[in-house]
């Protein structure tokens, strides 16, 4: 539901030419709002979620190695040089 009624307040706003902030103020009850962001809460999560379970397998270098192989390949390129 979340994305279809954001998606349609949105177009509401852009055709009314106010805030999605108003025509939610307008058109939502607070229960209506509270669903729609739990939801939203809920889809975020999931996401996360995703980003975690990917990112938990790739090894990302500190700045130490980041530095270190800078200086390396600054050094080889002035013998390179030479």
């Amino acid at each position: 539901m979340s994305h279809a009624l954001l998606q349609k307040l949105v177009r509401q706003s852009e055709t009314e030419g106010v805030t999605l902030a108003e025509i939610i103020s307008r058109t939502l009850t607070a229960e209506e709002l509270d669903d729609v962001q739990a939801e939203l809460a809920d889809e975020l999560s999931e996401g996360y979620g995703s980003i975690c379970d990917f990112m938990s397998d790739i090894e990302v270098p500190s700045l130490e190695d980041i530095m270190d192989a800078e200086e390396t390949s600054e050094t080889g390129l002035a013998r390179a040089l030479d």
